[in-house]
């Protein structure tokens, strides 16, 4: 099984973004946005880890990209911080969904609203997976593939 571990907005917070590598030992991390030096710091302490990262409006002097169109062990990847397709507007992130198609997608993940979301939609899974940076409860999203088939889900733990 493949897993890939999905974070956005740290806004700071290296040392829970660490946790959730220590406990999902993911084959692959996507970041977000917003913590560009957070997930760099990550990269450099964890040597060998595969991420992929995307800008967020917070990382306003970075050179990463605004989107990832991408294929991970079959099936098509669309990644996004999310704050140009109306995330924090659309409740049904008609925008979103609509970027997501052009590229063929198979997940849809962004971030920026910092709350959780997962929904299967058809055959294509669409997340964000919250915030692992601010607030008591600290989230993160996990996709797995196994033989072409994809799962995922939000997982969360309080801090103390």
């Amino acid at each position: 099984m493949f897993k890939i571990l999905i974070m956005s907005d740290s806004h700071g917070s290296v040392k829970e973004m660490q946790f959730a590598i220590d406990i999902e030992k993911p084959d692959l991390v996507f970041f977000l946005g917003d913590g560009r030096r957070d997930i760099d710091h990550l990269i450099d302490v964890n040597k060998g880890i595969k991420v992929l990262s995307v800008k967020g409006n917070c990382d306003i002097f970075s050179d990463l990209p605004e989107y990832i169109d991408c294929n991970v062990q079959g099936i098509q990847v669309f990644a996004t911080h999310g704050h140009h397709y109306e995330v924090k507007y659309e409740n049904r992130f008609s925008t979103l969904k609509r970027e997501g198609k052009r590229y063929n997608a198979d997940v849809i993940l962004f971030g920026h609203t910092h709350e959780p979301y997962y929904e299967k939609e058809g055959n294509v899974i669409i997340m964000n997976p919250g915030t692992i940076g601010e607030g008591k409860t600290r989230t993160y999203g996990m996709l797995y593939i196994n033989q072409g088939d994809i799962s995922g889900d939000i997982k969360q733990f309080v801090q103390k």
